[in-house]
């Protein structure tokens, strides 16, 4: 008797409109055009493939609109010979569109008296709130092109990490900034490069609510009623052995809120001080504890 194999329907996955990316884009590509004309060009800060517009502007007194349209153009072309169509067309949109909101944004400058606000101030506004106009082009999926379409192709055909590449991409920026501006531009630009990383993480993956504890303990039942009882947590334990000794481990494994960190932090290790406790940061939790 043969029996025919029961079809199995997969889930139905909802697409994402690509016309509420674009406007996300939108909105993250002109914030970050405002903060860079209000505030990073104005200080000379050489974050990004925007800084060398940065340092352009002070040489030879080229528009930032210009130099970036143009080489954004050259990049484009280069990604869409070394990195195929599907690799190049969000980054390519994202890089035409970025210098034509440098120039609207840039008329909105002589309206805004930054006086009497101190230069760090600045720069620091400049990075905080350029980094959320930055989380939210990358997480849609697009980009503003330059040191992203670079990161790509140096990656590919010298077959190193993006990020290693990023970090490689900025120095070099960087240090033109220092040949161009001194040294207090290079201080400057790191804390724009440093700040706006954090930002654009917190964004992208959003802010921790919750931590997982995971506790290797000798006094299982004691931790897990502290746990179950006293703050109410479901846990689940784990069976493990040991690496060196092959002895057979518990390993009790709980979702708490950030909140509650040390309360059970200092609750595991008053019931087993030589308790290990690896604590780690939770970003979404889904279905039931």
């Amino acid at each position: 008797m043969f029996f025919k194999k029961k079809k199995i329907t997969p889930p139905i996955v909802k697409k994402k409109s690509w016309i509420l990316d674009f406007a996300i884009y939108l909105v993250g590509a002109t914030i970050y055009a405002l903060i860079f004309n209000l505030f990073l060009l104005p200080n000379n800060v050489v974050a990004g493939f925007s800084g060398l517009s940065v340092i352009v502007n002070d040489i030879w007194g080229i528009r930032p609109f210009i130099f970036l349209l143009i080489s954004y153009i050259v990049l484009g072309i280069l990604s869409l010979i070394c990195l195929g169509f599907n690799s190049t067309k969000k980054s390519f949109i994202g890089a035409l569109i970025y210098p034509f909101l440098i120039e609207a944004t840039s008329y909105i400058v002589p309206y805004v008296n930054l006086d009497n606000i101190e230069r760090i101030v600045e720069v620091m506004c400049g990075a905080i709130i350029g980094g959320f106009g930055s989380g939210l082009i990358y997480k849609v999926n697009y980009s503003t092109g330059g040191t992203d379409i670079i990161n790509l192709i140096v990656s590919k055909y010298l077959r190193k990490p993006i990020g290693t590449c990023h970090i490689i991409a900025n120095f070099v920026i960087i240090g033109l900034g220092f040949l161009t501006f001194g040294l207090s531009t290079v201080i400057y630009s790191i804390i724009v490069v440093c700040v706006m990383s954090v930002i654009i993480d917190k964004i992208m993956i959003g802010i921790s609510q919750s931590k997982t504890f995971q506790i290797i303990t000798s006094n299982e039942t004691d931790v897990k009623k502290f746990l179950l009882s006293k703050l109410s947590h479901g846990v689940t334990v784990l069976d493990g052995r040991g690496g060196y000794t092959g002895n057979v481990l518990k390993i009790i494994m709980c979702v708490v809120p950030t909140g509650e960190y040390v309360t059970v932090k200092e609750g595991v290790l008053a019931l087993d001080p030589n308790a290990v406790i690896l604590v780690s940061d939770v970003y979404e939790v889904i279905g039931s504890k």
